[in-house]
């Protein structure tokens, strides 16, 4: 036989088999700790996860809190700064995750001052208010002291028939509430379009009357009987004089969001107003004030008992 020249462009007829695609891996810092532990971390723990998110599992005696930190050196370098109170620490890889069927799998519902924060998928047999949310990978959920410490101060006031505005919504918690309290009329504002369409789809879970609107907060314009603002300082700082323009005389402005670090320029942000309470959770701070019907600007005695009372209520 004579051999014959095989064109080397031609070897072989079969196709290549499809080349699968390998799936992004994600870095899963699972931190374990003593059931309850996980809703005393540090203000530095949550805000150094707030780009990339945290779920809880709950595992009996114990929690674990699992984290997808964006520098997984740095943050388990913050976690031995920051005495973290952790029994055991797993480092793990894993692909990139349906984060929606995560948050199904480890979300628990949530009570704060007889209100029971859950999903359309979680179960229980607590009595009491009811806000539904679908949590996502971010804040916004009712675990954070901040928005623990709105609620705390909320219960507290009488909000049938009156305005309110929530600034800075996000998952809009804090507007269902308010609506929850028989309030006349709510209107949420968060100048973050992904926030903003979180608290759509909460405000229709739970049939709602509250408005909502995207938008920059120095545009918001109006007087409101309550103003809530679970915002940072740095917000405060710019911001403070159109947030006393928006209330009504004689009207409330909830505030959070603040570390105890801050809490004396906070209150002199808001000195035209009188601070009628204060609430202290781990590092952060919670406060009550009121603009003087008459425009004066004398503030009174500022009360911190958690049992204080307001008028209106």
């Amino acid at each position: 036989m004579t051999g014959q020249k095989r064109d080397p462009m031609a070897f072989s007829s079969k196709k290549d088999p499809p080349v699968t695609p390998q799936k992004k891996l994600r870095t899963r810092v699972d931190i374990k700790v003593l059931k309850g532990a996980e809703e005393l971390l540090p203000e530095a723990f949550y805000e150094s996860l707030c780009a990339s998110g945290i779920w809880v599992e709950d595992m009996g005696r114990y929690s674990v809190v699992k984290c997808y930190p964006e520098n997984v050196k740095t943050f388990l370098k913050m976690i031995k700064a920051l005495h973290v109170p952790a029994e055991d620490i797993l480092v793990t890889d894993e692909p990139e995750r349906d984060y929606a069927e995560l948050s199904k799998k480890y979300f628990r519902p949530i009570r704060v001052e007889g209100l029971t924060i859950l999903t359309p998928w979680n179960k229980t047999r607590r009595d009491g208010p009811r806000i539904l949310i679908e949590p996502g990978m971010a804040f916004g959920t009712g675990r954070h002291e901040s928005t623990r410490l709105m609620i705390k101060l909320m219960s507290g006031m009488n909000m049938e028939g009156k305005s309110v505005l929530d600034l800075g919504c996000g998952s809009a918690i804090l507007s269902l509430y308010a609506a929850l309290l028989e309030a006349g009329h709510v209107l949420a504002v968060d100048v973050d379009e992904d926030a903003v369409a979180s608290a759509r789809k909460n405000i229709a879970l739970n049939r709602a009357a509250v408005d909502i609107t995207c938008c920059d907060l120095q545009q918001v314009t109006g007087g409101y009987d309550i103003v809530l603002a679970n915002i940072d300082i740095a917000t405060f700082r710019g911001m403070s004089a159109h947030i006393i323009d928006l209330l009504n005389k004689g009207g409330y402005l909830l505030v959070s969001g603040v570390l105890r670090r801050n809490k004396e320029e906070l209150l002199s942000l808001f000195a035209p107003l009188s601070c009628l309470n204060a609430e202290l959770k781990n590092s952060w701070c919670g406060f009550v004030f009121q603009k003087d019907a008459h425009g004066a600007t004398t503030r009174r005695n500022l009360h911190t008992s958690s049992t204080d009372s307001y008028p209106g209520s």
